[in-house]
């Protein structure tokens, strides 16, 4: 199973199939490639229509490495690390696909780095663009507690119920939460790139994409059925995907 050593030495998962355009797959909070690209078949999706595809597990996730320092998580390194594979695989050109984290992720690459030239953004909204004080620092609360049937809110009971149910490093991941990192609404007027932004009907963690696309320079939005996660499965989904990458 290929690992690369990234910026600052974490050994990072990867996986790099296909011969076509590239395209690289970020996956969001808790997931993994397995969870949010094979299982979802989008993965597979864009191998038959072509594409390179290249998909890492996110520090603190999958079979990457989990450091529980805050420090591992600072100055946003999950772009860094983005940065670092395609430096690695020697990729000059590519379009990112992300989910939730993985997708905040691909705005923020496509706001720093030339190489990539169109994001497919799935799970963001108009609450993307709100500044919530409390609420990254209540997610790692949540994956903390001794008492998870203390845990009030739903999406942060959802983080917590899933990192037990696939035996997550919580710590680690509580680290990943509470650092500081770019946020999307200080890199609006940076992203100049053509953007797909994603959302299932149901997802109130999102909220309506139109706003958030409405904000970007080129973007536009699609709303599927589904929830948060649920998105990821719709195949109204896969053909906006689809049809978006294939008219870059």
């Amino acid at each position: 199973m290929p690992h690369f050593a990234t910026f600052d030495g974490q050994s990072i998962f990867y996986d790099d199939q296909g011969d076509g355009d590239s395209v690289m797959l970020l996956h969001g909070f808790v997931g993994d490639i397995n969870i949010d690209w094979i299982r979802s078949g989008i993965l597979d999706l864009l191998l038959d229509e072509g594409y390179r595809v290249i998909a890492f597990d996110a520090r603190g996730h999958g079979l990457s490495d989990k450091p529980h320092e805050l420090s591992a998580y600072e100055n946003d390194a999950l772009t860094k690390d983005a940065q670092a594979l395609l430096d690695h695989l020697g990729i000059d050109r590519c379009m990112a696909v992300g989910f939730s984290m993985g997708a905040r992720t691909a705005l923020h690459l496509a706001a720093v780095d030339p190489r990539v030239y169109a994001v497919v953004a799935m799970g963001l909204g108009e609450h993307t663009l709100q500044h919530r004080p409390g609420a990254t620092g209540a997610v790692p609360e949540a994956l903390l507690t001794d008492d998870p049937d203390s845990i009030e809110q739903e999406t942060l009971r959802h983080y917590r119920e899933m990192a037990d149910a696939i035996h997550a490093d919580r710590q680690a991941l509580a680290s990943l939460m509470a650092a500081e990192r770019t946020e999307v609404p200080q890199l609006v007027d940076e992203i100049k790139v053509p953007v797909l932004v994603v959302t299932g009907s149901d997802d109130v963690t999102a909220g309506d994409p139109a706003t958030l696309a409405s904000a970007l320079a080129d973007a536009t939005a699609v709303l599927t059925a589904g929830d948060h996660a649920g998105v990821k499965d719709q195949p109204v989904a896969h053909e906006a995907i689809v049809e978006f990458l294939g008219s870059r």
